[in-house]
């Protein structure tokens, strides 16, 4: 994607990001999204129980008039009570003093270690330089500045017309660890030029999300923090019928986009593998079948060892919870069919072998019981993600 195809290719938003040394000196770690204009906004959440204070915040004003986001990166505001809750009230406040706008209008985000209260005061007094420094070419600072274990920034962009005229959809995401389904990433933030109605946009955004985001694991394991949230502009002649399915459609490439680059970083990750299934009873099942495969240890484990283990796979459908069949079930590494109706194939290992070993595998698993169909994305689990997570927190 080119440099000029990403946050800063929408009108109407500014974005800024400053050393704050919230936990690092010398590194980006508070930015903020502006709208030059009223926004309406459709968000989506961790469903953790224990969640952050900004994701409280943040579910408590979705449905405001919306003017901008202040995220923080490296500390995490949760597991931090009232006070943290009270913290990130005091930031937004101070960010909508310096803009100009009401302080039920900001949200908020935050990311990094969890049980540490945000140094507050120190946030307050970086928002100054903060706001003033916001601009439209800022967008590729901001997907900097929400990273942590990243080891690349995350942005995708798409454009597309209808009888309205021509409009962009763009977002950034950050994530790499701590990622499973439901809601799937850390940080996702995306904007548009494209005037959609509250009603609309929460429901285009939960389907495309639950294709995309919620389609997506690295490790099993759900954030506190998770927050995907999009702004649109709030007018009254909004999209509808088939300019609302356009809008759609290139919404959920985005999403598909930063998702694929979410598993494609994950963390210590040496392989990206789509698990492709077809033939589920219907699509529910298809979705708790590649879930349960993406998940597997055992699958992620023989992924990175390029060790073409269909057995695993069999295994984890089994157990997914769907209606499975041994002796319609068949599965397949890229082209390379190791399972027929039950039947194992028993084509040459070295084949076998030569098929885990792109960077991108795609396994495909037909249950022979219907026309459901899903797709997973997943990682494999190396040392190197065991020795990221040791160190985490020291």
């Amino acid at each position: 994607m080119p440099d000029s195809e990403g946050l800063s290719s929408v009108k109407g938003f500014r974005y800024a990001a400053v050393e704050a040394g919230i936990r690092y000196e010398h590194r980006l770690d508070l930015s903020l999204i502006a709208a030059d204009f009223d926004c309406v906004a459709a968000g989506v959440f961790t469903t953790n129980k224990i969640c952050a204070a900004p994701v409280r915040l943040s579910r408590s004003r979705i449905n405001n008039t919306i003017r901008g986001i202040i995220i923080n990166a490296t500390n995490a505001n949760a597991c931090t009570g009232e006070e943290g809750f009270r913290n990130a009230e005091t930031i937004t406040r101070a960010v909508a003093d310096a803009v100009g706008v009401s302080p039920e209008s900001i949200l908020a985000a935050s990311t990094g270690i969890i049980g540490v209260q945000l140094p507050c005061e120190k946030i307050v007094r970086a928002i100054p330089k903060l706001v003033s420094s916001l601009s439209p070419q800022n967008g590729s600072l901001l997907a900097r500045a929400i990273m942590t274990t990243d080891t690349v920034p995350k942005e995708a962009y798409r454009s597309f017309t209808c009888s309205r005229g021509n409009f962009s959809i763009a977002g950034t995401a950050k994530g790499a660890g701590m990622i499973a389904p439901n809601m799937a990433t850390l940080l996702v933030f995306l904007v548009t030029d494209a005037p959609v109605a509250k009603s609309d946009l929460d429901s285009v955004f939960s389907r495309c999300i639950n294709k995309s985001l919620n389609a997506i694991t690295i490790d099993g394991d759900m954030s506190t923090n998770d927050t995907a949230i999009i702004l649109s502009p709030a007018v009254r002649d909004t999209l509808s019928g088939k300019d609302l399915s356009l809008f759609e459609e290139a919404l959920l490439d985005v999403l598909c986009d930063l998702a694929e680059k979410l598993v494609m970083d994950a963390e210590g990750a040496t392989k990206l593998a789509r698990i492709i299934v077809e033939g589920a009873r219907d699509d529910d099942d298809a979705r708790k079948i590649a879930r349960a495969a993406a998940n597997s240890l055992l699958v992620k484990t023989a992924l990175f060892g390029m060790d073409p283990n269909w057995g695993r796979i069999a295994c984890a459908a089994g157990y997914s919870g769907a209606e499975v069949s041994e002796e319609r079930l068949s599965i397949y590494f890229g082209d390379l069919c190791l399972l027929r109706n039950g039947v194992p194939q028993n084509p040459p290992r070295e084949e076998m072998i030569k098929s885990m070993r792109d960077r991108d595998i795609r396994i495909t698993i037909n249950a022979g019981m219907g026309n459901g169909t899903f797709r997973f994305l997943t990682s494999d689990i190396s040392y190197e993600y065991v020795k990221i997570n040791a160190e985490y927190s020291t």
